[in-house]
């Protein structure tokens, strides 16, 4: 148990004054040379609040290596062969080898130990006019701060691992806290729900200026929501009954499914001090010119609200989002071709045709037709067009949901007056975004970019606040969706779920649910065909932001998701025409084992009590 030790006694070094100013659980870093101790940090507002703020530090947030979690799954590819990508994509990881993006034990009980210190301290801790903690109700809110913190690590941890041990306190050498059993589900239910409730009642409903960024009363309703949907999902509450484990309740219960609807629910109805909604999607309507004459963009003009989002940085949709280094262009720049924009290596992250291929056409009809999955069916190599639909497989780019083109780049598309070639000629040329000796799905990511205020001129200009959200009111309007659809009985009337989907489907000016289902031939009552519309749904609406990794896990179905996928092939034909054709890109390796990641090996070689996770 080493490492779980040495995180509980250690924080992150700090070579500098200046980073323990930045990173306030760096600042105990500084006692073996006499600058700072334990003592001084917590007779300091100051320093106590750096020690809260650098706690958000270890928050996941999509972008912090460039390559995004969903380059791990069936929507994505890594264009530089990014290393732990690839070691995923294989398979070739285990408990004593692990990628550097799936080393979440260690930084999150980091994380819950700073927590624990600070919730020991501050009662203690003196306010300071002239200091950010001025006032009692200051440090009282910076309490219930570290509390919902507490909460959101413990909750990623159950998502990574299933029950872990729950340390609430700070150990000191030889207690028996830190030889724990991992906890059962029950108990980390019951231990993050208490935490999520406490933090709920203490917390404002909005935190505004420089606070934005920090937790609130909605963001700990969020977390209990997110906690419970996983707990309630497959992945934990099988069917097959069994001794309850970290890993498995032991036996299915529908009410679980009832409990995650509820949480949802209070988060969709979360109300601020004065009665006033606090969350709503943000809906807006552009002009024709709404992205300008360099840009293309054939989607809805009714449908720009949900572009809106990710550049906004306040909007009622964002429960809590990152919100990176504020007005910049470097995320645009990751995601553009390297020759678009004379930068070299770029496009760190590829979307693949797997994910293309899920958004319907504008009028509600799925383009292929799939398996229960959502797997595309094949014959001869191409995925077989679904006939209602009247999709064209060589004018593949057309009459889409219009979230495809707020979500892709495609070739003929335009950014900035540039044209996206991605095709390979029958010369053996190649047009200007063919990529060659990295990935290559003949598709770039376009969520998240801001073709308005940022442009081409020489390379990438002009700046934007992009907002990479960690939690969604929209997330919440989906699983609201999913938890009553799997919680009533098949054949019942699903009316508060399909309101909720109904509300997603406006946004983005699609036709409603009931008008969907109408059109191709569906139940609506039917809980199997409205399961695989609401993942269908959840996979466009929430593509690139750390769900699609967790859902196919929590649903169990990476084994039939995750084993090819595909790229767009654009072949340019001498008379200057394109022929369309779906390619292998990569065939790839997913096995029952994977739905959990496997504890660090030394913790288990270093603790008695501590269960690995299946398979591993």
């Amino acid at each position: 148990m080493k490492q779980l030790k040495y995180i509980l006694f250690i924080l992150a070094i700090s070579t500098s004054l200046v980073s323990c100013v930045k990173d306030g659980a760096g600042l105990l870093d500084k006692a073996e040379s006499g600058e700072l101790n334990e003592e001084r940090v917590f007779t300091s507002a100051k320093y106590t609040k750096e020690f809260l703020t650098d706690i958000y530090r270890r928050i996941p947030y999509g972008w912090d290596d460039n390559v995004y979690l969903d380059a791990a799954t069936d929507d994505g590819e890594a264009r530089p062969w990014w290393g732990w990508v690839n070691t995923v994509h294989v398979g070739a990881y285990n408990p004593t080898s692990l990628p550097d993006k799936f080393k979440r034990w260690a930084n999150y009980y980091a994380a819950i130990r700073a927590c624990n210190l600070f919730l020991s301290k501050i009662d203690n801790v003196p306010v300071d006019p002239e200091q950010y903690m001025s006032t009692e109700e200051i440090r009282d809110r910076l309490k219930y701060e570290a509390f919902c913190l507490r909460a959101l690590y413990y909750t990623e941890l159950v998502r990574w691992y299933g029950g872990v041990p729950i340390i609430t306190k700070v150990p000191e050498r030889g207690d028996p806290e830190l030889l724990a059993a991992r906890a059962s589900l029950e108990e980390m239910r019951t231990f993050i729900l208490a935490d999520c409730d406490t933090a709920a009642a203490h917390l404002p409903a909005r935190q505004t200026g420089v606070d934005y960024m920090r937790v609130t009363s909605g963001v700990a309703k969020s977390i209990k929501a997110r906690l419970l949907l996983h707990l309630a999902s497959p992945l934990l509450n099988g069917t097959t009954s069994g001794p309850a484990s970290p890993w498995s309740w032991g036996g299915y219960d529908a009410n679980r499914w009832k409990d995650a609807a509820d949480a949802t629910k209070a988060v969709i109805d979360h109300q601020d001090e004065n009665g006033a909604p606090v969350y709503k999607l943000v809906v807006k309507t552009g002009a024709a010119n709404f992205f300008g004459n360099k840009n293309t963009y054939p989607g809805s003009l009714n449908a720009i609200g949900w572009y809106d989002v990710f550049i906004t940085r306040v909007n009622t949709e964002m429960i809590l989002g990152y919100g990176k280094k504020g007005l910049t262009n470097e995320l645009d720049k990751w995601q553009l071709p390297g020759a678009m924009q004379k930068a070299g290596d770029a496009s760190f992250t590829l979307p693949t045709y797997n994910y293309a291929a899920c958004f319907e056409t504008k009028d509600g009809y799925p383009v292929y037709q799939t398996d229960e999955y959502g797997v595309p069916l094949m014959n001869n190599g191409e995925f077989i067009v679904n006939p209602a639909s009247g999709f064209d497989p060589q004018k593949p780019y057309i009459n889409r949901d219009s979230r495809f083109y707020h979500s892709l780049w495609y070739n003929g598309s335009m950014f900035g007056g540039t044209t996206f070639n991605t095709w390979r000629a029958e010369d053996g040329s190649t047009g200007q975004e063919f990529l060659n000796g990295y990935g290559h799905t003949g598709l770039f990511l376009r969520k998240f970019m801001d073709p308005k205020n940022v442009s081409l001129n020489n390379g990438v200009t002009g700046q934007t606040n992009h907002n990479f959200p960690l939690y969604r009111y929209v997330e919440f309007l989906l699983g609201y969706a999913e938890a009553m659809n799997e919680f009533l009985p098949d054949g019942a009337a699903r009316t508060e779920a399909i309101q909720a989907l109904d509300l997603i489907r406006a946004r983005a000016d699609m036709p409603d649910v009931a008008t969907t289902f109408t059109r191709n031939g569906w139940n609506i009552s039917d809980q199997k065909q409205l399961r695989k519309f609401i993942h269908n749904e959840r996979r466009i609406e929430l593509a690139f932001e750390e769900h699609r990794f967790f859902d196919i896990r929590r649903w169990l179905i990476g084994e039939q998701t995750q084993k090819v996928v595909y790229e767009h092939d654009v072949l340019k034909k001498t008379d200057g025409s394109f022929v369309y054709s779906i390619k292998v890109w990569e065939r790839r390796v997913f096995q029952a084992k994977h739905n959990l990641l496997p504890l660090p090996q030394s913790e288990v070689n270093n603790n008695p009590n501590m269960r690995q996770n299946p398979g591993w």
